[in-house]
């Protein structure tokens, strides 16, 4: 198996020859570059050039050396939202700025920049900054302020900057690990889709309270420093490589490990890694996916898949390790079906369903095997455990003692009680037979006086039966298919799938009803071991298969603390049914609106309601960002909110989402999804932006500000037309006048509310791109009020809402991925 030390020395393609073109030093407007013409604008001295990267799937707009071997890239275009292009685009130099656009038209695809004043000319500089100016030759923007995994000598993160990885070597978008230069001065590591808390970070340099301005600086001899302003606060390496004929980079590498490399600038040289954050290259226990275990060998880290288990996605080993196999718990006699792997010396995160002690390996091994629900059990000094799967943050040390038992199909058996599938060749000659005695009955029947015409008939009326037949059937049969074929992709990783018979039992006949929808009803319920669960009965209908597969893979894509769990799902031919985790408290709606709740006592402190939408915020940021496959939910309302016996959020009803892989950037759909109120404009019509992550934005705005309006002084009108005017009142006394919210608010209170509104209002800006990210919006939450900009009111809440009908089809689409980059820097005029 393929090490990582291939990806970590650098992430480089070799360039053919020296550059046969004149060197341009000032880009004046209107110069352009294509994809396929090789020609770049480079420095002076040859030694950066701005232009074109080839990649696996199109071509991105990359900074790389241009004057040495390998072409290493040092910063990329639109890595927060897609930096791949087609080869058909141009990238001109206009007054706006740096824009993308198909060669044929005058279309603005992206841009490259985001500078908000006229520009004059561009230079590609020699230590590697790309530079716009204006009129007066004053900086208007420079890719040194936003780096992207590299910083060059000369080059600072600032106080809230980040570094992140790529997805892969030839992959420049985001990837799974961050450096952030936080705001306590603090210079920590971080997974992309974790929580900035210590918990979540896997490696930290301890370098708080330094100062307020601390950044994070590369000096021209490598020495790497932590500054507060212009004061040298600590050193993290030592410095003193040569300046002359050499260049020093720091790179956040693939596998989340921060590095100094130092080359020479002679043609034929290499770069070397002269420094490492750490020398563990397992420390980032994440490196590795679910199924899969991370080795130190002499060549870097390296991920090994369980026994029986197949990497999920070649060369995306964060992506984890699959199996197919199915345990048939028909069979008596495991041993003859099945037989148990070793994995020694290796560790992992616990997630177990039973344990016993005072056992042997033996017969913890035997154990697991005999019990047809066991896949994988650990065992360790003494104490045999078995393992709900996936497995995760497995690692390899020679110190430790844990043992794992995994099991695996047997070679050499095949179960009788299956049955055979005829091979194509077989399909054949069974028509071909059936049609030789369809021959000779007819023959019979002529010889006997039959009319042809009679014999028509009698076939026409068995043939308009059988298509008739199928008719009715083919669309049961591929809802089936779809489920099927679900099951057989995740494998272990699909939730448990009971029968209609066990629902039955689970809900005791469905007799305690919880709740009901236009999908259908909910019912309380009790798993065989005693657990509580909520179980979802959809309605006996043919077209809502899509929805239903939605919903189930969606939520097995996914292991969040506030993602609602769900243990299990039932499809039996008309019978549909979703088993979830209990919700005591039921939804946020029953809590947010007092005054027109039913139960008098549905009300929560300020405190524990700014808690809950935190966490939903933390939650949505996830399914933006933090699953290997990213999740668009569509349906973001107080509804789909439930609460737990600690008032803790979990987002749920995934029937709408929208699963967007990896590399996908286009989200087509077919439909207006949502629900009225909450629906994010462009979802109604292509005029106002692409449908995107941010469609989750806008539906979590609105749900933000119906928390927090109920605590306001301003009167809310009852008639829902009118509450667009209720939204602009609040927006003006208390966004835009700062009056006081409530009498008998404290300061804390007050603070909390007030963040509340700020931030709904800027989720529910009427474009797209003037939305923040889920990620910006947890920022925002859990910082200061002080550092909130104060937000334009929005269009559609500060005038009536078009009538627009939600029963035309449109279709959409979306040139941003769900994954935003994580922004830290001050925002110019709006959010990123």
């Amino acid at each position: 198996m393929a090490t990582f030390a291939a990806l970590f020395l650098f992430l480089s393609a070799p360039i053919s020859a020296e550059p046969t073109f004149p060197v341009i030093t000032s880009i004046s407007l209107l110069s352009s570059l294509t994809p396929t013409d090789n020609t770049s604008w480079f420095s002076a001295s040859n030694t950066f050039a701005f232009g074109f990267h080839d990649t696996e799937d199109g071509y991105s707009v990359c900074i790389f050396f241009g004057s040495i071997k390998e072409r290493t890239v040092v910063w990329t275009a639109n890595t927060e939202k897609n930096p791949v292009v087609p080869d058909d685009v141009v990238l001109v130099l206009t007054g706006d700025g740096l824009v993308l656009h198909k060669n044929d038209t005058n279309d603005i695809l992206s841009r490259v920049d985001n500078s908000s004043q006229p520009i004059a000319w561009a230079e590609m500089l020699d230590n590697g900054n790309f530079v716009l100016y204006n009129a007066n030759s004053s900086v208007v923007w420079q890719t040194f302020d936003y780096p992207t995994d590299t910083l060059l000598p000369g080059q600072r993160l600032p106080r809230g900057g980040m570094l992140l990885t790529r997805a892969a070597k030839t992959d420049f978008r985001m990837g799974i690990f961050r450096l952030w230069m936080q705001y306590d001065a603090n210079l920590v590591l971080y997974y992309v889709y974790g929580q900035d808390t210590p918990i979540d970070a896997y490696f930290s340099f301890d370098t708080w309270g330094m100062g307020n301005d601390v950044s994070l600086n590369l000096e021209y001899d490598g020495c790497l420093s932590l500054y507060n302003g212009s004061v040298r606060k600590k050193s993290l390496t030592s410095g003193g490589n040569p300046t002359v004929g050499a260049i020093s980079l720091v790179r956040l590498d693939l596998d989340g490990i921060l590095r100094l490399y130092n080359r020479s600038l002679e043609r034929e040289d290499n770069w070397k890694s002269i420094w490492s954050a750490t020398e563990d290259k397992c420390l980032p226990e994440d490196l590795c996916g679910v199924n899969s275990y991370c080795t130190n060998t002499d060549g870097g880290a390296e991920c090994r898949c369980l026994p029986g288990f197949d990497i999920a996605r070649e060369g995306e080993w964060s992506a984890g390790c699959t199996s197919d196999l199915k345990v048939d718990c028909r069979d008596t006699k495991q041993s003859r079906s099945y037989e148990m792997r070793s994995v020694a010396n290796v560790t992992w995160e616990d997630n177990y369903y039973s344990a016993l002690r005072g056992t042997t390996e033996e017969s913890c091994k035997d154990g697991c095997l005999q019990d047809c629900n066991c896949t994988v059990a650990l065992f360790r000094d003494g104490e045999c455990r078995k393992q709900k799967l996936p497995l995760s943050r497995g690692r390899f040390s020679p110190k430790d003692t844990d043992m794992a038992f995994v099991r695996v199909n047997s070679l050499t058996h095949i179960y009788p009680g299956h049955r055979k599938r005829l091979t194509g060749v077989q399909k054949r000659a069974l028509l071909v037979s059936i049609w030789l005695k369809f021959c000779n009955l007819y023959y019979l029947y002529n010889s006997a006086g039959v009319s042809l015409g009679i014999l028509g008939l009698l076939i026409s009326v068995i043939f308009y039966y059988v298509r008739r037949q199928r008719g009715w059937c083919n669309q049961g049969k591929e809802n089936k298919q779809r489920i099927d074929k679900f099951v057989l992709n995740h494998g272990y990783l699909a939730p448990k799938r009971y029968s209609y018979n066990e629902i039955k039992k689970i809900t005791k006949s469905f007799t305690e009803k919880l709740g009901q929808g236009g999908y259908g009803v909910v019912y309380k319920g009790k798993l065989p071991e005693g657990q509580l669960v909520a179980v979802k009965v959809l309605k006996k209908t043919h077209d809502n298969a899509e929805e239903f597969v939605n919903e189930v893979a969606s939520i097995s894509r996914t292991s969040h603390v506030n993602i609602v769990n769900l243990l299990g799902f039932c499809y039996e031919r008309n019978n549909k049914a979703l088993v979830y985790e209990f919700m005591p408290n039921k939804s946020l709606d029953k809590f947010i609106h007092k005054s027109r709740s039913v139960d008098p006592n549905c009300s929560l402190g300020w405190r524990k309601m700014y808690e809950i939408a935190v966490g939903v915020a933390q939650g949505l940021e996830y399914l933006h960002r933090g699953c290997n496959t990213r999740i668009v939910h569509f349906d973001i309302k107080p509804q789909n909110i439930l609460l737990d016996e600690d008032f803790c959020p979990k987002i749920s009803d995934f029937g709408l989402a929208k699963l967007c892989v990896k590399k996908q950037s286009i989200i087509s759909m077919l439909g207006t999804r949502g629900t009225i109120g909450y629906i994010a404009p462009e979802v109604f019509s292509r005029n106002f932006g692409v449908v995107s992550h941010k469609s989750d934005v806008y539906s979590y705005g609105i749900t933000l500000l119906r928390m927090a309006e109920t605590g306001t002084n301003v009167e809310n009108k009852s008639s829902q037309s009118s509450e667009h005017y209720f939204l602009e009142e609040i927006y003006e006394h208390v966004v835009m006048q700062n009056e006081k919210i409530h009498a008998l608010m404290t300061e804390e209170e007050e603070e909390v509310v007030r963040k509340m509104l700020m931030v709904g209002f800027w989720c529910t800006q009427t474009a797209p791109l003037d939305r923040p990210s889920m990620n910006k919006v947890v920022d925002m939450l859990q910082g200061n009020l002080q550092s909130i900009q104060i937000p334009p009111m929005p269009f559609l809440l500060s005038s009536p809402k078009p009538q627009l009908s939600c029963s035309l089809p449109v279709i959409v689409e979306t040139y941003e991925t769900p994954y935003g980059l994580i922004n830290h820097y001050q925002p110019r005029g709006t959010l990123p």
